[in-house]
């Protein structure tokens, strides 16, 4: 064997080598991690300030507070110069008050949110502006009475697998900020807090340590992209469907879930999303004189996509009293078929069962627990007296932490 064979040889164990012990690492760290179930999830809840009216806000009763462990009061959003801006959520103190008063009533620690995208927080968390940007969250913590911070920047990073490092060394002096506190009602300091898509696993991965939550906004998981077909705004299971044409699944809770938990984020830091929309796909073409009209039927010509409020759907009377199941991405659904293929319709959304379905899966995989988005959206306005029954359905759920589902 020659000096180069010699090399080549070498160089081969010393790969194998690494990457036999990055395998080991990543199992032995699985099983030390493995699922223990959790019969108390935190539960929190997004309350935008542009839902509170100048006397309260109306739509939240005690047994909606009770329910939740957590209330995230939205939202901030961060300038370039590293100040807040009150003015694009009605982030006013006078409902940055409302919330506050309305947490402490109930006993449930109120997070201060700051939700921006990636632009809009790119420029606050740049070394020249980055200790602005901390010094007026804090100095909001301190006046208005926050528990804690829900950092929202959407995206965090672009693709999978990158970094970001302004946002990482933002993270890293926050915290560190925050433990020079003390949050009496907490008897620790305040809470540290994200809300998280697929692709920011990687870099969340390095900051774990630093928060208490970090909860993955496990819905707009499908929309009529190029090479998609329909499918659910927030499917639990995939049952191993397949993109056409494709060798890769779509996506599902359960896969992005996995997909956070191999990227090294314990189980007990993570949450999942619930949303309280309904989802609809309009129209398209999946043959002739025929539009969208159920999940998994790849289209001609792509059909619309768009959100309404459950509440909103329930109004205009497009919510029908009966609707369908699907087994394999436990999720609800109905269909529209009109004469008019352009008005045909495939809606999917998170009913009593979806939701139950949810809650049990944060419990069985031993996550940390879930947060809901948003708390007005299955409020009717035209019959305030009439129950939410999609915040019900939840606090039933949260009350049999032993159900099994089918």
């Amino acid at each position: 064997m020659n000096k180069v064979q010699r090399f080549a040889l070498f160089f081969l164990l010393a790969f194998a080598l690494v990457a036999g012990s990055v395998f080991l690492q990543h199992t032995i760290r699985r099983l030390l991690d493995a699922p223990i179930y959790n019969p108390n999830p935190w539960v929190t809840g997004y309350l935008p300030a542009y839902r509170q009216s100048d006397d309260g806000i109306r739509f939240m009763r005690r047994q909606d507070y009770a329910m939740l462990t957590h209330l995230a009061h939205a939202s901030f959003q961060p300038l370039p110069d590293g100040t807040l801006d009150e003015a694009a959520n009605v982030y006013t103190p006078e409902h940055r008050q409302q919330a506050v008063q309305a947490a402490r009533a109930t006993h449930r620690p109120v997070l201060l949110v700051i939700m921006g995208s990636y632009e809009t927080f790119s420029a606050a968390i740049r070394p020249d502006t980055r200790q602005m940007f901390i010094h007026n969250i804090l100095r909001t913590l301190d006046t208005d009475g926050y528990d804690g911070v829900d950092i929202d920047m959407e995206p965090i990073t672009r693709k999978a697998k990158t970094d970001n490092p302004d946002f990482i060394q933002f993270i890293k002096d926050l915290h560190k900020a925050l433990q020079t506190r003390h949050n009496p009602r907490l008897g620790r300091p305040p809470l540290l807090t994200a809300a998280v898509s697929l692709n920011d696993r990687h870099v969340m991965a390095k900051l774990y340590p630093q928060f208490d939550q970090i909860n993955i906004m496990t819905y707009d998981m499908a929309q009529p992209y190029t090479g998609w077909v329909p499918w659910f705004d927030s499917a639990l299971h995939n049952g191993d469907f397949i993109f056409p044409g494709h060798t890769h699944e779509v996506p599902s809770v359960e896969n992005w879930v996995e997909a956070f938990l191999d990227a090294g984020i314990p189980r007990r830091k993570l949450g999942i999303g619930i949303s309280l929309d309904v989802a609809c796909w309009q129209g398209g073409i999946v043959r002739e004189g025929q539009g969208v009209t159920q999940a998994r039927e790849p289209w001609v010509e792509a059909p619309q996509y768009f959100k309404r409020s459950y509440a909103e759907m329930s109004q205009s009377g497009w919510m029908p009293t009966t609707y369908r199941w699907d087994k394999a991405a436990q999720m609800a659904w109905f269909s529209v078929d009109s004469p008019d293929p352009a008005q045909d319709m495939f809606c999917n959304f998170n009913d009593p069962q979806a939701i139950a379905a949810k809650l049990e899966f944060v419990r069985e995989q031993g996550l940390g627990g879930l947060i809901v988005w948003e708390l007005a959206l299955d409020q009717d306005d035209t019959q305030p007296n009439k129950p939410p029954p999609l915040r019900n359905a939840l606090r039933e759920a949260l009350a049999k932490p032993n159900r099994k589902l089918n």
